[in-house]
């Protein structure tokens, strides 16, 4: 089987590519820029995923058997920019395996941000409560999602995998926990302060390695083909207590300072999904073991920056 992944150079991407290659999968990584291989996967440059031509020449020089799209961002300087990122080059692949004889599965995905503020009675939330997206981001992963449906009525074989809060080594700066990390990084053995947004959210927070591993075994099945599909725990943490685990974690004193400045992309206070689909397809998630996540976390931020 050839897998062909989008936005390999990002957080969930590499993740992605080192369970494909521990699977033994013949793997080709797209990125916008040229990049090293992690393990042994083939590297392809796709200079702008909004050109249809470049994208349809791309799936039909490679004809892959599985496309695992993770492309997209969570913020851009304009619409124009976020919707090119998260719904244009979507709507072009789509098209681009339309358009050839031998059609790959697609899993696209998704985000628990398509849903919008849901009311506590409805949580946690299943894929088919009403998605009310309340921020620019989930209104274009939702595009994106519309863009899917229209592909699967014309007979594409695709999944849409809605993630809920992926953490773990290497996550980037614009995530709370991955700013935290490399925060606590630049601290001194004397410690110092810590800049954060709101901490009294409560989140469905998942390892990424166990997504990235749901996300390949969504590509492989066929009961998950023309399904929105929640790949989370069902389980709420509270994001203040995952911050001083990682502040006793880090062996340093912070003392936290709230920047209103500091905003996420969801006002909404308590998301939990529920994993009830991906259990009825065998693929549901372990409960996040937060210690080991959070030290990988942090590992990661001080490699980063130089600390020991």
């Amino acid at each position: 089987m050839r897998a062909l992944v989008t936005g390999a150079s990002g957080f969930i991407g590499q993740a992605v590519l080192k369970e494909l290659n521990t699977r033994g999968l013949e793997t080709i990584a797209v990125s916008r820029l040229a990049r090293a291989a992690i393990g042994g996967e083939a590297c392809r440059v796709l200079a702008d995923p909004s050109d249809a031509n470049q994208v349809r020449n791309l799936v039909e020089s490679l004809a892959p058997d599985v496309v695992l799209h993770l492309a997209g961002v969570s913020t851009a300087k304009s619409y124009t920019e976020l919707y090119q990122a998260n719904v244009v080059f979507a709507a072009n692949l789509l098209d681009a395996s339309l358009a050839t004889s031998h059609r790959p599965r697609i899993v696209l995905t998704g985000s628990a941000a398509e849903y919008g503020p849901v009311h506590e009675a409805l949580l946690p939330v299943r894929e088919d409560c009403a998605c009310r997206p309340n921020t620019a981001y989930g209104a274009s992963k939702l595009a994106q999602t519309s863009h899917a449906g229209i592909a699967m009525a014309r007979g594409l074989p695709v999944t849409v995998a809605r993630l809920f809060n992926p953490i773990g080594a290497g996550m980037p700066r614009s995530l709370a926990l991955g700013s935290f990390a490399h925060q606590i990084a630049q601290l001194g053995p004397n410690g110092g302060i810590l800049s954060t947004g709101n901490l009294d959210v409560v989140r469905d927070f998942t390892d990424v390695a166990a997504t990235a591993k749901a996300l390949v075994d969504l590509s492989q099945s066929d009961e998950a083909l023309g399904e929105i599909v929640n790949v989370c725990t069902g389980e709420g943490l509270r994001l203040v207590d995952l911050t001083q685990r990682l502040i006793q974690i880090s062996g340093v004193e912070v003392v936290l300072r709230s920047d209103e400045a500091r905003r996420g992309n969801s006002d909404v206070n308590a998301f939990v999904g529920d994993p009830s689909k991906l259990r009825a397809l065998g693929l549901g998630l372990a409960a996040l073991n937060v210690d080991e996540v959070l030290e990988q976390i942090l590992s990661r931020a001080r490699d980063s920056a130089g600390v020991s």
